[in-house]
């Protein structure tokens, strides 16, 4: 069995989504609180309310999504559930029998048609001795002949192999619950049903995963088949304290299971965690359970509990899927990555489709941050990647994300992983500058990726190849880039899907000229080694920092001023033309940049130079006095404050104080920076 086609509505996080699933392994990724783990929740909660393997399932899948309490077992908190209430709440999942299922439905129709009468009597879980009497009595003998008749659409698509849907709406107001085809839930119910306790065709993996740690009480018998069934949906959570448990079964039921968990066991160790192995388990001297793994490189042995975290995570989930899934089951899976390093996350994925997903013919719903499990998604086509961009969109990921799209990303340092983990990407001048964003607005800037890019040209020349892909129609997430506006404003126009923000001052280090902030922090004598007395010395200290740029900015302008060519060979000297061609060019641009020069005397020229600039120095501070917050070098400011000896902490120690004490006290020069950021990152 496996789910086929998935439409959810109004559900929580989710207002309307739909896409077809493939038998094997589908993830899903995308940015933080979008919807993932909402997308197994919704078939959790499907599953719970209309094929439950336990009497208690569907009021404990409901309490453990606060939609009901213990204490009021009959209200419904429909707002829990629903994300607007004036709406009804659907789920349905399209889903596809084998033909070996579809064989056992068939001879165990009687049965599933007396489940059926006993749901629409209200009497599911009763023992069967109590319906005896009822089954023989004229009445009886009608409902069984009734449902048989319901039966017969149901049975017309499975020979025909029609998908068949388990789906409810839900009313929130009401709290009324309607199930699309209640037949097919029944038939899942009682498929689940006919498997040992510890077994079941649908499992849910919770990323609240508490690992077993140290002892615990090991039942056997009826007083742990109930947690055993509990454990697959309705409280997953139990999956994870019953390691042991497994392991105690284990050993009672003989020599042929022992050696099957051994051999999973192994399993898991060549797959995931090569260099180990299983030794020895069972009953020590004091009366504790313990299980020994072997270190085949180091030489020892240690005890199960001693592994990280990460390793029992693996061992557990994994024997898990192996012992508690029935073979043709689904698994719901989130955050597999869970305590897992990024070198053992790469493995993952084909892991799962060759140990479990192919041998065990499993259909695998795995919700993802990691990027390395997202990029082996694109390794085989036995796994299908989803991106759930919104609350109303997801796609599927096909391979062209690799072309020229994932070539124009990587030259930003950036990648398609990256881009569908985020809702954005803002790219950024320098390590500082994704400092300063992250620790003065986390909040704004939460669901977005903030790194560092490259040199500004070739930045330039890959959002305009990205927008030259968005205006063909190809997908493209969305880039945010940020530029310092230095001397040059940027000629690139902000697209729907590549916008840019050039800052209104010459760098974001500017924004962290406040004064009040730092005559705050400049006070404390543990981070300045002569504290200041107020905001006048520190005013006049950056003002004159400030102002010593500007004898090189006056040169450099001066100079440019001259006009003088360079002897420098360029691109057009070289390209396609022979030694000749080559020496006569660059021969060329010599002699024209020697007659660009005057023929002057080194005195005459450097006083002449030395006076322009002089006079341009005075021109540029009348310039600067009511605005050189804005446009001096901030980058520069700051080195040269640290290289006055006045700091005893780094510059970059100081600057995340200005930025996170600007924010704490919703500073004027905060307010800019946040208005600029609101802008870009506004949907258009």
């Amino acid at each position: 069995m496996h789910i086929k086609h998935l439409v959810i509505h109004n559900f929580r996080a989710l207002e309307k989504i739909e896409f077809d699933l493939i038998p094997r392994v589908n993830v899903i990724v995308g940015p933080n609180a979008v919807g993932k783990t909402t997308v197994l929740q919704a078939l959790r909660l499907a599953k719970a309310l209309l094929a439950p393997r336990a009497q208690n399932e569907a009021q404990q899948t409901l309490i453990s999504l606060s939609a009901a309490s213990p204490h009021f077992p009959n209200r419904l908190h429909g707002a829990a559930l629903a994300r607007d209430v004036s709406k009804p709440l659907e789920v349905r999942a399209s889903l596809a029998f084998s033909t070996g299922e579809v064989d056992f439905l068939e001879k165990q129709r009687p049965g599933i048609v007396r489940d059926l009468v006993a749901a629409q009597l209200g009497l599911s879980f009763q023992s069967p001795a109590n319906l005896i009497q009822f089954f023989a009595s004229p009445q009886g003998a009608q409902s069984l002949q009734m449902a048989n008749q319901q039966f017969e659409p149901f049975f017309g698509r499975l020979r025909s192999s029609e998908p068949c849907t388990l789906g409810i709406s839900f009313d929130p107001r009401s709290g009324q619950i309607s199930p699309v085809d209640p037949i097919v839930g029944i038939a899942v119910a009682f498929m689940d049903a006919q498997l040992p306790p510890r077994t079941s065709i649908f499992s849910y993996f919770p990323a609240d995963r508490a690992l077993p740690v140290g002892e615990i009480g090991v039942q056997l018998g009826s007083a742990d088949v109930l947690q055993q069934i509990e454990s697959h949906n309705s409280q997953p959570q139990l999956k994870y304290s019953r390691l042991k448990n497994m392991l105690f079964g284990a050993m009672v039921m003989g020599a042929e299971e022992r050696t099957s968990f051994r051999d999973e066991f192994q399993r898991i160790f060549d797959g995931m965690l090569r260099g180990k192995r299983i030794g020895e388990f069972g009953i020590n001297e004091i009366g504790l359970l313990s299980v020994f793994i072997e270190d085949l490189e180091a030489g020892i042995t240690t005890e199960i509990d001693s592994l990280s975290s990460g390793e029992k995570n693996l061992i557990l989930t994994f024997l898990l899927i192996a012992k508690a899934v029935s073979d043709g089951g689904i698994v719901l899976f989130d955050e597999p990555e869970l305590h897992l390093n990024p070198s053992v996350c790469k493995q993952l994925l084909p892991f799962v489709i060759e140990a479990y997903a192919d041998r065990k013919d499993l259909q695998f719903i795995v919700c993802s941050h990691s990027p390395e499990i997202l990029a082996s998604a694109f390794d085989t086509d036995k796994c299908a990647l989803y991106h759930l961009e919104s609350s109303t969109s997801i796609g599927k990921v096909g391979r062209g994300a690799l072309d020229e799209y994932a070539n124009a990303l990587q030259k930003l340092g950036t990648s398609v992983g990256e881009a569908l983990l985020y809702e954005g990407t803002l790219l950024v001048e320098g390590d500082d500058d994704v400092d300063f964003l992250r620790a003065g607005f986390d909040e704004l800037l939460r669901k977005y990726n903030i790194k560092d890019r490259g040199g500004r040209k070739e930045v330039e020349n890959t959002a305009k190849k990205l927008q030259e892909l968005e205006a063909r129609g190809d997908k493209v997430s969305p880039i945010f880039i940020i530029l310092d506006k230095d001397d040059e404003i940027t000629d690139i126009q902000s697209s729907p899907s590549v916008r840019i923000l050039q800052w209104q001052r010459r760098c974001i280090d500017n924004y962290l000229l406040d004064f009040d902030v730092v005559t705050e922090l400049l006070k404390d004598d543990k981070i300045a080694r002569t504290p200041v007395k107020g905001s006048a010395e520190v005013v006049q200290m950056l003002q004159d920092l400030a102002f010593a740029q500007l004898p090189a900015i006056a040169a450099r302008e001066v100079y440019r001023g001259f006009g003088y060519l360079s002897p420098w060979f360029l691109a057009e000297d070289m390209e396609e033309k022979s030694v000749t061609e080559i020496a006569a060019a660059l021969f060329s641009r010599m002699r024209a940049a020697r007659d660009s020069m005057p023929d002057v005397e080194e005195g005459v020229w450097r006083k002449d130079f030395e006076g322009a600039v002089t006079s341009k120095v005075a021109a540029l501070q009348l310039e600067w006095e009511p605005k050189w917050k804005e446009v001096c070098d901030g980058k520069r400011l700051f080195k040269d404050l640290q290289k006055r000896g006045i700091l005893k902490i780094s510059v970059s120690a100081l600057k995340r104080r200005i930025i996170q004490r600007m924010r704490e006290t919703k500073s004027e020069n905060w307010r800019l920076v946040e208005s600029q950021l609101q802008a870009l990152i506004k949907r258009s």
